[in-house]
């Protein structure tokens, strides 16, 4: 229950850094919404907003993209995993190349149990950049729960090596 606790934690203030360092970017060129979604801290509220801003059709293109990721974060802080992959798969659908979106993909099919699905998306994120920690560390809680553990303990190192203070499962 303590690692779970303490995972639960890390997983929590990981979200919250990655909110906050795409707000800063991203607010500049975005309709009220949006602006007032990357401003507020409750998750509930967050969805609202972004979902305001995207109904509002005053985002196109990658901004849309970027506005339905920040949307499935969200979701994620809330546990409502499926619906941050829904709005992940159409951010995908409007920009392929952002190893962010497969890293948090992975992340949320690693969370519903979907290992091999959360490895794929890993792999993804790690060919457009290689020296993305959190996407090795992902993986390596996937291939864990796969029960390659070889390739797991492989990733976990990767993942230290990249960023001390990323967190990857023990052994």
């Amino acid at each position: 229950m303590r690692t779970r606790t303490i995972f639960l934690a890390s997983l929590s203030l990981f979200f919250a850094v990655l909110l906050a360092t795409a707000a800063t970017a991203l607010a500049q060129s975005l309709p009220q919404a949006c602006k007032e979604a990357l401003d507020t801290r409750s998750p509930q509220s967050q969805v609202i907003l972004f979902t305001r801003c995207l109904d509002s059709g005053g985002v196109n293109g990658g901004e849309k993209a970027t506005a339905l990721k920040q949307r499935a974060i969200a979701y994620m802080h809330l546990g409502q995993h499926p619906r941050a992959i829904d709005d992940l798969n159409q951010a995908l659908k409007i920009k392929s190349d952002d190893a962010d979106t497969y890293y948090l993909r992975g992340f949320a099919y690693r969370v519903l149990g979907q290992f091999q699905r959360a490895v794929e998306d890993s792999n993804r994120a790690i060919s457009m950049d290689p020296e993305f920690a959190a996407a090795f560390a992902n993986r390596a809680f996937a291939n864990q729960g796969l029960g390659n553990l070889g390739q797991a303990r492989s990733d976990a190192r990767r993942a230290r090596d990249l960023d001390p203070s990323v967190k990857v499962p023990f052994f």
